[in-house]
């Protein structure tokens, strides 16, 4: 009886240990709620058409922050069978966003970058000092720094 428990528990910890290292890619707390109505994209945004590479998973949408006329929305999509982190942004002049895989996915207009960060490193990689704001469990914000032609 004894050895049946022992077998038992030792496939359970290898059956763990295994899961463990196959477990999935970086993790987002901002997708981990439920989605409402204003979490879904509209119908004409980014990567809507037929040649994009990103299958963006529509009910996987969110919306993390607003600023201003400004929408930030987190998704999970694909490229190739491979999972990604896309963060869509939709500002007054027209939307845009940035996908990738990993623990960081950023992207910037003439205005604005932002930066996802997974919960793995959402706590140790932007510094306030910086210029980043969190607009989101896993969003961080800060204004372009204006380059040398942008002055003249």
């Amino acid at each position: 009886m004894h050895r049946r428990i022992a077998a038992g528990l030792t496939a359970l910890a290898l059956a763990a240990g295994l899961s463990a290292c196959t477990g999935g890619g970086p993790t987002y707390a901002d997708l981990q709620r439920d989605q409402n109505e204003q979490d879904r994209l509209p119908e004409h945004s980014v990567g809507a058409d037929t040649g994009d590479p990103f299958a963006i998973d529509a009910d996987s949408t969110r919306l993390v922050a607003v600023q201003g006329d400004t929408e930030v929305f987190l998704a999970s999509a694909t490229e190739e069978g491979q999972p990604r982190i896309c963060i869509i942004v939709f500002a007054a002049t027209q939307p845009f966003r940035a996908c990738g895989s990993g623990d960081r996915v950023g992207l910037s207009d003439s205005v604005d970058e932002y930066t996802v960060l997974s919960d793995a490193v959402v706590d140790t990689a932007l510094e306030p000092a910086d210029g980043w704001t969190k607009i989101s469990e896993n969003v961080f914000t800060r204004p372009v720094e204006p380059t040398t032609s942008d002055t003249q």
